[in-house]
């Protein structure tokens, strides 16, 4: 999800639930059906159909770790489960 911006609880929750939400003041620029390629690790967006790159704040690593093991739940549980087997 791309948007302006994001009520930080929002923000929180929708990472905790493995999924990942993009802030771009440019957000409204981006038309219903364009093809948008999202980079985490560098902080762009680019929409494929307009031809144009975004820049925003990169996700930071941890959130990624989030988004990766499918949500907050999902990652303590891979954590437990790794740390039983140390």
């Amino acid at each position: 999800m791309i948007a302006p911006s994001f009520a930080r609880i929002f923000y929180r929750n929708a990472f905790n639930m493995g999924l990942p939400i993009f802030e771009l003041p440019e957000a409204n620029e981006i038309a219903e059906g364009d093809t948008v390629r999202i980079d985490m690790n560098t902080g762009e967006i680019i929409n494929e159909t307009q031809g144009k790159t975004y820049k925003f704040t990169p996700i930071p690593p941890f959130m990624q770790e989030l988004v990766d093991a499918g949500g907050l739940i999902a990652y303590a549980q891979k954590e437990i489960a790794e740390k039983g087997a140390a």
